[in-house]
């Protein structure tokens, strides 16, 4: 049997970004990153999340120089699979895949 307890207040989220880096031809998102701040934690800027972004996608072997950047305040973009409309600039979600059995 599982026993769930309550480790105390969660933390107030004030602030997110989720950055996008991905092919403007095709919307395929190459790399996304997600900056969460707490309330009292220090304040990031969307120009240092992007540049966090392309740190970490080019320590992993991800080429940024020809990607695009979409940056959303929506925590949800930052989790599951997305893709940018090239049309519009949105962020549009995926099916989830299925595993096999």
């Amino acid at each position: 049997m599982l026993n769930f307890a309550n480790a105390g207040k969660t933390l107030e989220v004030v602030d997110t970004h989720v950055v996008a880096l991905y092919d403007a031809e095709t919307g395929r998102i190459a790399h996304v990153h997600t900056v969460t701040v707490f309330k009292g934690g220090s304040p990031v800027t969307e120009k240092e999340a992007i540049e966090a972004a392309r740190k970490v996608a080019n320590k992993s072997g991800v080429k940024t120089d020809r990607l695009k950047i979409k940056v959303s305040k929506d925590a949800a973009h930052g989790r599951g699979p997305h893709r940018i409309d090239v049309a519009s600039g949105n962020f549009l979600p995926l099916p989830a895949h299925k595993r096999k059995a």
